[in-house]
Formats: C-alpha cells, sequence, structure tokens
C-alpha cells in the first residue's frame, strides 16, 4: 500500500459513510461483504450478531494452523469511532476483498464482532466472551487469534501486552508464546516500526476469559508510545516477552519512577483498565493521546493517519503468509 492508496482509504466516501452517527455498522459490513463476492455468515449469541467471513476450502490447508482476524465494529455512544474501532474494521474489510483473490491457502476468517465496548460494563457481557466460548465449543481454541484495535493512528505497530502483563508465567503461557511468535512476524512485516508495551484490553479481555489465546494489535505514535515506555513499570510476576521492549533495542520500562511505587501502580492501573484521567493529573501527561481520544467526541476521522494504514496492511498481508504447524 502506498502512501498516496492510504490517504485515498481514509478520504473515501465508503470511510465517510461508516462513521456518519446513523449508520447501520453492521448492514454496512454485510452489504459491502456482498457487493464484493466475499462469502459471510452472521452468528447472533444472546443479543450480540457477529460477522464471520470464511473463504472457500481450498484457502485452508488443515496441515497449518488456522488465523482469526478480529475487529469490533460497535463504537461508543456519541462519538464517529473513528480509530475505535472504525479504522480495523474498513482495513480488515479491504484485506478481505484482497484474501478472495489470494489462490494457495492462507488459513484466515475474519470476525467482526458487536459487543466489545459492553466489555465497561463486566468481561462476561462482552460479545466477545459468549463468541469465545462458541469458539471453544467448535474446537477452535487452537487457533491463533488477532485482534485489531485502535489501528488508524501513529506509525509504529503496537503488539499488546494486555494478558501477559502483570500475571504469574503459569498462567500466561499459551498467550506469551503467541506474543513471542507475533513478535517475529512484526519484525519481519514492519520492521523498525513496531514496539511491545502493555494496552487496555480489548476484544482479547472477553476471549482470554472464554480460555482462548488472542494477541492485540494497534498502532501509535511512536512519540507516545516510547514515553509511556519510559513510565510503565515493570511487573515481577511478568514473563520474559513481557517486558516493555523497543524493537531493536530491549529498553526496559520503569527505571524514572522506581521511587514511587504508587504513581507507578496508578499509571498501570489506568493504562490496562483505560481509565480516563483529568487533564490536570500528572499521569495524563504520559498515557498516550492517542488513547486519551478513546470513547470521547475527538476520535474523529481528522486523527487518523495514512501510515497507520500502511502498517496494518502489512501485518496483515504477513499473516496471509504465515503457516504455522497445526497441532
Amino acid at each position: 500500500m502506498t502512501l498516496e492508496q492510504a490517504q485515498a482509504i481514509i478520504a473515501s466516501p465508503l470511510f465517510s459513510a461508516f462513521l456518519k452517527p446513523a449508520a447501520d455498522r453492521r448492514t454496512f459490513i454485510t452489504e459491502r461483504l456482498a457487493t464484493q463476492g466475499i462469502p459471510y455468515r452472521t452468528v447472533t449469541l444472546q443479543d450480540k450478531t457477529h460477522i464471520v467471513i470464511t473463504y472457500r476450502q481450498s484457502a485452508y490447508n488443515p496441515r497449518f494452523k488456522m488465523k482469526t482476524l478480529i475487529a469490533h465494529y460497535d463504537r461508543a455512544a456519541g462519538t464517529q469511532g473513528a480509530n475505535d474501532n472504525s479504522a480495523a474494521c474498513i482495513q480488515l474489510l479491504l484485506f478481505a476483498q484482497t484474501l478472495l483473490q489470494k489462490r494457495d491457502a492462507h488459513n484466515i476468517r475474519i470476525i467482526f464482532t458487536d459487543g466489545e465496548e459492553a466489555g465497561t460494563d463486566g468481561i462476561k457481557n462482552q460479545g466477545a466472551y459468549r463468541l469465545g466460548q462458541g469458539l471453544r465449543a467448535l474446537s477452535m481454541q487452537q487457533d491463533d487469534i488477532f485482534v485489531f484495535d485502535m489501528c488508524g493512528s501513529g506509525d509504529t505497530l503496537i503488539l499488546s501486552e494486555s494478558g501477559i502483563y502483570g500475571r504469574e508465567k503459569q498462567k500466561t503461557a499459551a498467550l506469551s508464546a503467541l506474543h513471542r511468535r507475533c513478535r517475529i512476524y512484526a519484525d519481519a512485516a514492519c520492521r523498525g516500526r513496531w514496539l511491545s508495551l502493555p494496552t487496555a484490553y480489548s476484544d482479547n479481555a472477553g476471549l482470554i476469559s472464554a480460555g482462548l489465546t488472542a494477541q492485540v494489535i494497534t498502532v501509535l505514535p511512536r512519540t507516545e508510545a516510547e514515553l509511556l515506555m519510559r513510565y510503565m513499570p515493570h511487573s515481577a510476576g511478568t514473563p520474559p516477552s513481557g517486558n516493555v521492549h523497543c524493537a531493536g533495542c530491549n529498553k526496559s520500562a520503569g527505571m524514572e519512577i522506581s521511587a514511587n511505587e504508587s504513581a507507578a501502580q496508578a499509571l498501570q492501573r489506568c493504562i490496562i483498565t483505560n481509565a480516563h484521567v483529568p487533564p490536570d493529573s500528572p499521569l495524563a501527561a504520559v498515557i498516550p493521546q492517542t488513547w486519551q481520544r478513546m470513547h470521547t467526541p475527538q476520535d474523529r476521522l481528522e486523527t487518523l493517519t495514512p501510515q497507520a494504514f500502511i502498517l496494518v496492511d502489512k501485518m496483515l498481508r504477513y499473516l496471509a503468509g504465515v503457516k504455522e504447524a497445526a497441532g
């Protein structure tokens, strides 16, 4: 994807229509898929309707692991939801069309989920929790699951450590293994343009609670990500892949505030729970401004950057070629 192509996507009537306050986003996605001839079905679990794309049989080779790509299509009330999570939805919609033309097996299914924002009322209210239970019932717990969230603003791909950071090693073995592999993928797809650090939970919260393994992928401006890295406390229970690292520099976080553990703990809590902080709070200067726009009227089309779309496109295309042995 070129810079011009990414700019055209952001400025497209397709994107603008998806952001309209009155848009029926589920219908928008299904009509787009039908128009493009992309096979899909809808799955309703309780009151949440998920859209599942599965390709022709020749697109899947049972010798290799399935890769499930997820983006939630609901948004916070009263917002455009440009970055949370319209950008990732449009990115996956366009990628779904690309996969339609791919001749060899890619082992990818795509799911647009409903109810991610409901997770603020408890994980078991999140649509992805029920979806995760359904995937387990269908023996899909061996899938590599990648959750794309907040992927429209910035110039650095972020591999989230949510689900790993601060938890005991024995509880995170499978997720840590997926995270380590994802670091290899990111380095191949976006060399020098990715970081690994803790983020807020997304759909992965519900999926992990349902017993599945899910890696969140997001995007931030590098300046915001590196500032957070300097202040995020190191967690003694964090496995090696859960330390905050910079691609190519192995930089640990937490050094500058080790003398003030209460502030460090407050920052950690705000990041993982996506708590909004007052503008005059010292933490407001550290928490990425991109994240502070989440769930606010400031989450608008004008905040998106073409560099983010280029990075996500590179990562998606690389994932399509990944072949990890099943089993």
